[in-house]
This record gives structure tokens, C-alpha cells and sequence, in this order.
């Protein structure tokens, strides 16, 4: 990545530290093939270039929420692989190495936001969700030590519109320089992250990175079996995390008491749940959305576990 993508690039112990000197800045990369389209969203200016995928380690002096619009990519997190789709996301703070590698196609954007600016705008609010707690407790200098980050998934695969209008609307602010712009930039900030805080849309987990070795494969089987809604198999676990099955499922029946198989059912049926509540989509796609063979068979599944057709369901809790 050229140097002029960002006010100022410094090197500590081979260690990039990525400075805007902005409050609020937005970066997109795009990758096409083996290039990389980058836009920079800061002060009133928009400016893009093609260059080869910056991967190399480092650190922002702000909060960086990472947002995936399209496509996938591996995160590199204190040396841990860790993958997003779209609608996935993270928020690491200042002191947090990271890389991420992105797949051909894949769109993301960064949100860089200032410790300045994340403190003016908390002062003002008395939130106590996950998202502004987290942001309270990096924001102290006696926690700066922490390895800790935000994973954001996608609930429900389906659009989340509400939540692209404010990112959209953000981007419109921060592009401008017209009069009370600021302003409408504190404002969309606060909704952005409260629209993250949205337990029907998105799962908010805190990751510690400095968690013993079978924590972190329990969380990355958790987060495997959430992104294919339930749909994966044994034979499939073993095979994306490269780890023998039987050993996988030891761990997690040891964490959480069920099986990769009962596990995977649980999402599978809470995911049929959530769709049901927050989305108009009508029965059969849902089945066909969750793996099912026929509207059916999805019937009398959701039946058998619930007591209630899946519209008895929908009317009772839309």
C-alpha cells in the first residue's frame, strides 16, 4: 500500500503503526484479481487507486471496525487465521497486529475512529450494550495491555437494509464538507454501533486471544457451524479446521455439553427461528435457505421441536 493512503505509516519493532490523523475515516479495498482498487472516504475528500494488497502486520492508533460487503477474506489477527464473510465483521482496538488477505472479489470497508472522538461521543450516551462497553473498557490506558477484540457475524443471511442506509449515509457525511456535517457524522456513528448491538441481526463476541488452544478451537467449531446456519457435518468441521473430528467434538461436549451434531441441530433451528421473526420470507424459502429437502420435512422438524408449525411460530412471536 503507497505511503500516501495514510497520513503517516511509522515502524516499531517491524511493526507498521497506521496513523489517519483524521477522527473518522473510511477506507474500502476492493480486490480485482491481483490488484487491489483502495477509496479513502476522509474530510470532505474521496480519492482511489489500484495497488497491490497491503498484508503486512500492523497496528492503528484508532478503533478499527472492519465490515465485509461482499465476498470473503482471512483476517490475521495476533498471528491467528481467522475468516469473514459478508456481512461479518470485527472491532480491534489500538493496540491489537493485524493482516488481513482478501479473496478475489471481496469488498470490505474500515471505519477508523479516533480515541478522541470515541470518547467525546461515549461521554454523551449511557449505553451498556457489549459494543460501548468493550469500547469503554479499551478506552482506559490501565487495559491497553489487553489481546482482546470484537467478532461481529451476521445472525440471519439475509439483508440487513436499515443497517446499509446508515453506512451509506455515513460515508455521504464524511465526503462533505458542508455546514452541521460533523454533527451528522457523531450521530450516524452512535447508530451504526447501535444497529451492531442488534441481537435479531448480528451475534456480538468478545475473542480473547490470549485464551488456551482448546478455547480457541471451540470458538472457531461455534463460528464454523454458525456461518453455514447449522448445515455442517462432521466430516465437514474436520476438513475446514483441519483437526481430527472426534478430538473436536471432545472439546466442545466438554464446553458446552452438547455434541458437534447436537450443536449443529441447535443452530439450525434457532437460525429457522430468528428467520421466522425477522424476515417476511415465506416458509419454503426459508426450508430451502436452511438445507432442507422440502417445506415439509421442514414442517415437521420445526414441529417436533418447537410444538408449533413454523407459522403458528411466526404469529406468536412476529
Amino acid at each position: 500500500m503507497p505511503h500516501n493512503y495514510f497520513e503517516q505509516i511509522t515502524s516499531s519493532n517491524k511493526r507498521a503503526i497506521i496513523a489517519t490523523q483524521m477522527p473518522l475515516a473510511l477506507f474500502y479495498k476492493q480486490r480485482l484479481n491481483n490488484k487491489v482498487l483502495y477509496t479513502m472516504v476522509q474530510s470532505g475528500q474521496v480519492k482511489s487507486f489500484e495497488a497491490a494488497d497491503y498484508s503486512q502486520p500492523h497496528q492503528d492508533e484508532d478503533f478499527e471496525l472492519m465490515y465485509v460487503l461482499k465476498g470473503q477474506l482471512t483476517n490475521f489477527i495476533e498471528g491467528q487465521e481467522f475468516y469473514f464473510k459478508a456481512g461479518d465483521g470485527c472491532l480491534l482496538p489500538p493496540q491489537i497486529t493485524h493482516a488481513e488477505s482478501l479473496d478475489i472479489g471481496c469488498t470490505v470497508i474500515f471505519i477508523n475512529l479516533s480515541q478522541p472522538l470515541l470518547r467525546t461521543l461515549l461521554d454523551a450516551i449511557t449505553s451498556t450494550g457489549t459494543i460501548f462497553s468493550f469500547l469503554n473498557q479499551n478506552l482506559k490506558s490501565n487495559n491497553q495491555w489487553k489481546r482482546n477484540y470484537l467478532e461481529i457475524t451476521r445472525t440471519i443471511p439475509v439483508p440487513y437494509e436499515t443497517f446499509q442506509i446508515i453506512m451509506d449515509s455515513l460515508q455521504q457525511e464524511v465526503a462533505t464538507k458542508k455546514i452541521g456535517a460533523t454533527y451528522f457524522q457523531h450521530g450516524l456513528v452512535l447508530r451504526l454501533l447501535s444497529a451492531l448491538e442488534d441481537t435479531a441481526r448480528f451475534n456480538i463476541k468478545n475473542v480473547d486471544l490470549d485464551a488456551s488452544k482448546e478455547d480457541y478451537l471451540v470458538h472457531r467449531v461455534i463460528h464454523f457451524i454458525d456461518e453455514r446456519l447449522g448445515q455442517a457435518s462432521r466430516a465437514d468441521i474436520q476438513e475446514h479446521l483441519h483437526y481430527n473430528a472426534e478430538y473436536l467434538n471432545r472439546l466442545l461436549k466438554k464446553q458446552t455439553g452438547q455434541t458437534l451434531t447436537e450443536y449443529a441441530q441447535l443452530v439450525r433451528l434457532q437460525k429457522a427461528k430468528q428467520l421466522l421473526v425477522a424476515t417476511n420470507l415465506k416458509i419454503n424459502a426459508i426450508a430451502k435457505q436452511l438445507g432442507f429437502n422440502s417445506e415439509t420435512y421442514f414442517y415437521h422438524y420445526f414441529k417436533k421441536s418447537t410444538n408449533l408449525s413454523p407459522n403458528q411460530y411466526r404469529h406468536r412471536f412476529k
